[in-house]
């Protein structure tokens, strides 16, 4: 994530999944000293491809898509979306890594459960923090999994239930655990969505 220098609230992103494409986002347009929503900032990302989601909008592009064809893309919609100028420096604000360090990632066409079971493990290593799960173009929350006193604990998003999260469980904070909470996670993602393991998943870990 990356902000507009000296204007804080204009940031952008890109977001990389395990299959290799990339969903790029920047912030809710907003003006004034009272930040009210600007609809003609709105108009231009809708009318570039930009999806509104949560805080954000988002514009999935495909795995073939060069980091110059991301970089150019994303200028234009700080500059189109939030009227930031051309050429206008950006500062690193944070990074949510999809795999913590030490964990070899699985081939990009493996099964989703190994790419869960590959996150999870570094939860285990690391002892701490959490994941954030989503899938889709554009990305949607599937699940948190999260390190909650000595145990992994799966929060899951159920479609079409308001309450969140709409189920959880737990396992143990171990190599095994971390396998059998990929495993059950990846087969009631499947079960909502036969096609899942063709989605885009988009991981990030939290401390």
């Amino acid at each position: 994530m990356l902000e507009a220098d000296g204007r804080g609230s204009p940031w952008c992103a890109a977001c990389a999944a395990v299959d290799g494409s990339v969903e790029l986002r920047v912030g809710e347009p907003r003006r004034g000293l009272l930040r009210r929503r600007d609809p003609d900032g709105e108009a231009w990302l809708r009318d570039h491809g930009f999806f509104a989601v949560l805080d954000a909008w988002a514009l999935p592009v495909p795995a073939e898509t060069s980091d110059a064809q991301c970089a150019a893309t994303l200028e234009a919609a700080l500059a189109g979306g939030h009227g930031v100028e051309p050429g206008t420096r950006l500062e690193h604000v944070l990074t949510h890594p999809g795999l913590l360090e030490g964990i070899d990632p699985p081939p990009p066409d493996a099964p989703l459960e190994q790419h869960l079971a590959a996150a999870f493990h570094g939860l285990v290593r690391a002892g701490d923090g959490r994941y954030t799960i989503g899938s889709g173009r554009p990305e949607l929350l599937r699940a948190w999994v999260w390190v909650v006193d000595g145990e992994l604990l799966v929060e899951r998003e159920i479609p079409g239930v308001e309450a969140s999260p709409g189920e959880s469980w737990r396992e143990p904070l171990t190599p095994d655990g971390a396998d059998a909470a990929a495993a059950e996670l990846a087969r009631r993602e499947r079960a909502d969505r036969p096609g899942a393991d063709r989605e885009p998943w988009i991981f990030g870990y939290i401390v």
